[in-house]
């Protein structure tokens, strides 16, 4: 997983033809062993997708919730920083 000041370049992911004749393939097969239309297989294969969706979204929460944690500690240590040198200046008075 990527950090924030180490991401990764994102791989924009296309289908090609030869990809979409293997699925197709596919799909005819499972329509065929399950006794259903491949329409049916395509619906199902979207279901799946949303699920994939869902846990990637998930995924998703997560790291930028790590990431907020990161900036919620470097926040606090810069106020933290700023009180020591106002205590200090104040001392000095």
């Amino acid at each position: 997983m990527g950090t924030l000041f180490d991401q990764p370049e994102r791989n924009h992911r296309r289908v090609t033809d030869s990809e979409l004749d293997a699925f197709l393939s596919d799909a005819v097969k499972l329509a065929k062993k399950h006794s259903i239309n491949v329409a049916e297989v395509i619906k199902a294969k979207g279901v799946l997708e949303l699920e994939r969706r869902n846990d990637l979204y998930v995924n998703n929460g997560d790291s930028f919730d790590e990431q907020m944690s990161g900036f919620g500690e470097i926040l606090q240590e810069m106020v933290s920083t700023l009180e020591d040198l106002r205590n200090e200046l104040s001392s000095k008075d």
